[in-house]
Parts: C-alpha cells; sequence; structure tokens
C-alpha cells in the first residue's frame, strides 16, 4: 500500500514534502528536486525551515505547520520570495495532517505550486486594462469635446448660414413682386431659380442638422406600438395629398423596443419615399410587416412604385445619394442615411431589394433584445 501511495506522489507534477511531527522532511517528490534544483541530501531529515539556507524559515509558516500537527490545516498560503537558484517567485503552499502507516505518528503534507507566471499573466492583464480603461476616458473626453464643437458649428450653421439664405430668397421674392414690369421673361425665370435654389439650400440645411442631431441625442427604450405609428404616418401623407389612390397595407400587431421617436423618424422617412416613388403609378400598394431573414425578425416597407437598380444598392443610404432624377422625384438624398442612422443607433441593420419599374422592399432589423414577437 506504502508503495502504491508512493507512486501517486511521484506522479504529481506540483512539489510535495511530507515532514514528521518535528517538521523535519521525510521524503519529497521528484517534483520537489526537480523545481528547487536541490538534492535528495541536502533535504531529507533536514527541518523545512533550514531548507535551502532558510529560504523557507517564515514565522507565519512556522505557526501554521504547527497547527497542522496539532489537527489543522491551511490552504493558498502565499509566499513572494527571491530564491538563490530560481529568482522572485510566487509559491501557494497547502498542507493537512497525515498519520504513517505503522505507528501512525501525526506528520504533515505540505503541497507547492508555483503560480508565479499565473501571478505575472494576472497582474499584465490588470495594467492592459487600466491602460484601457485610461484610453477609454481619454477617448471618451476627445469625443465630448468633439460633440461640443459639432453641437457649436450646428449652431453657427443654423443661424450664420440661413440668415443670408433668408436675405437672398427674400430680396429675389421682392424683386418679383415690386419689379416684374421691369423685367423679361428671362429675367424673372433666373429670380425664381434664385429662389428654388436658396430653398433648396435651406432645406439641406435642415436635413444634414436633422442627421446630426440623430447621432447625437440620448436615446430611451420603450415599447413601441409600430402598426399604430404607421397608421398615423400613413394618415398624414394622405392628407398631404388627397387626390391619390393608395392602398396601405399595415400588418397589425406590430410592436418593438426603441426610441420612439427615432423609430418615427425611421418610418416616416421610409413610409414617405414610399409615397413618392409610387406617385406615377395609378394605383398603388404601400405595405409595412414583419418577416423572418436569417431566423430573426425584421420589419418592412414595400411598394410597388419605380423601384432602382440593384446594382447601386449599396449607394441607397448614403448622404446625398441619388438614383433617381431631382425633376422626377425632388428630394434632397437625405432620407435613407437618416434611416440607416436611426437603425444603426439601436443596433439593428437595414437593407433595400427592388428593381427598376418593379417596386422597392427596405427592411430593418433591431437587436434580439428590442425584438418582441408580436402582441397577443
Amino acid at each position: 500500500m506504502r508503495a502504491f501511495a508512493q507512486s501517486i506522489v511521484e506522479t504529481v507534477r506540483h512539489p510535495l514534502l511530507l515532514l514528521n511531527s518535528q517538521l523535519r522532511v521525510q521524503s519529497a517528490n521528484a517534483a520537489f528536486y526537480r523545481t528547487f534544483c536541490i538534492g535528495k541530501l541536502e533535504t531529507v531529515s533536514k527541518l523545512v525551515f533550514d531548507l535551502d539556507r532558510g529560504e523557507w524559515d517564515i514565522p507565519r509558516l512556522r505557526t501554521l505547520l504547527s497547527e497542522v500537527i496539532t489537527g489543522g490545516s491551511f490552504e493558498d498560503f502565499e509566499v513572494k520570495h527571491d530564491f538563490p537558484r530560481l529568482g522572485r517567485r510566487v509559491m501557494l503552499l497547502n498542507a493537512r495532517g497525515v498519520h504513517g502507516d505503522e505507528d501512525d505518528t501525526a506528520m504533515v503534507l505540505l503541497a507547492i505550486e508555483d503560480v508565479t507566471d499565473k501571478v505575472q499573466a494576472w497582474d499584465a492583464l490588470y495594467k492592459l486594462n487600466r491602460e484601457l480603461e485610461d484610453r477609454v476616458r481619454d477617448r471618451t473626453h476627445e469625443l465630448e469635446s468633439t460633440n461640443m464643437e459639432l453641437e457649436a458649428f450646428c449652431y453657427s450653421v443654423s443661424h450664420d448660414l440661413r440668415a443670408p439664405l433668408r436675405a437672398i430668397d427674400g430680396f429675389s421674392e421682392e424683386l418679383l413682386k415690386c419689379y416684374a414690369e421691369r423685367l423679361d421673361e428671362k429675367g424673372r425665370h433666373y429670380l425664381r431659380r434664385v429662389r428654388a435654389g436658396t430653398q433648396r439650400m435651406g432645406q439641406l440645411i435642415d436635413d444634414l442638422l436633422d442627421l446630426s442631431r440623430i447621432s447625437r441625442g440620448e436615446m430611451k427604450r420603450e415599447q413601441v406600438d409600430l402598426t399604430d405609428m404607421a397608421k398615423a404616418i400613413a394618415a398624414e401623407l394622405r392628407q398631404q395629398t388627397s387626390d391619390r389612390e393608395v392602398s396601405f397595407d399595415i400588418q397589425p400587431d406590430l410592436v418593438g423596443e426603441g426610441d420612439p421617436g427615432l423609430l418615427k423618424v425611421a418610418l416616416e422617412n421610409l413610409l414617405g419615399n414610399a409615397w413618392k416613388f409610387t406617385s406615377k403609378r395609378p394605383l398603388v400598394t404601400i405595405e409595412f410587416g414583419q418577416t423572418q431573414h436569417d431566423g430573426k425578425t425584421a420589419y418592412f416597407v414595400r411598394d410597388n412604385g419605380a423601384g432602382f437598380n440593384p446594382a447601386f444598392a449599396g449607394k441607397l443610404f448614403g448622404a446625398f445619394q441619388r438614383l433617381h432624377k431631382e425633376k422626377d422625384f425632388p428630394g434632397t438624398g437625405i432620407g435613407l442615411a437618416t434611416v440607416q442612422r436611426v437603425i444603426h443607433r439601436h443596433g439593428g441593420h437595414v437593407w433595400a431589394e427592388g428593381a427598376i419599374e418593379k417596386g422597392a422592399t427596405f427592411y430593418f432589423t433591431l437587436p434580439e433584445r428590442a425584438h418582441p414577437s408580436a402582441r397577443k
């Protein structure tokens, strides 16, 4: 039985010492000799506190080992020391009392684990985390400063640029009203073009400001009734142009979790686009619903309007990107860029499918936690 136990001890990779009741080394396994670069003659029968020139003579360890002799035990006692043959090492010591086979005398089994590499790895990880925290803090400060500069720029745009535009538009209007008889048709045409250009520039400024606000504003998440929201937007579109025959097919009981204001902006742009790009159709159907895409819920807005060339689908969501002529379908080209920014802020994705003169379908997803199932 003793030989069997000794074979197990020799197999253990960590250093082990068997101490007698006087805390002298009764035996040691091969891992002890290998780890501490010490021989058997320098170990066996030696007082454990005298080993390796007294390196283990630690007051707290003396107390703990004495307690083990009287029936105690200890775990993970940490020793940090400069060992003459090993250098600076960190060891974890564990001990418990055992009894000899022949005379049942009290003995101590002392296990030693070298955790230097683990400690160094944890120290390096801690240092890296601190560096990352510092970088995040610095980057956050930079972003806050950039946002403040952006807000100042937006204020400048909204006030300093609008004033001259209003002046140009206003004086052009006065010229058309008060001096029209002094101008020929070409002159009046030029003034109308000036007014149209300044009004378009004003609309571009408004759209850019709206786009920047979407990226900066604080988000709040709550359950949103997307069906009711889509119905309200559809009603507004009908009021704006009451002479069109448009059928809205809005799936009932659609809900999602997100910022109500931002989701409304996204739906207004998607449904507004569908309304605009079906304006040349005698019979129009606009759908809003949900489907499954790659195992996730996706919402969609589908129309039977002008569609688009699928080869250019990647350009649809860029600011000022237009796939149709201004005279056919007016607009600034900001709407879909706004939709993409809203959906990305929610952590979702947006994409489109379509074909020329065969309509278009715009899809968007929200993160899983923002994807409750349809109401029951």
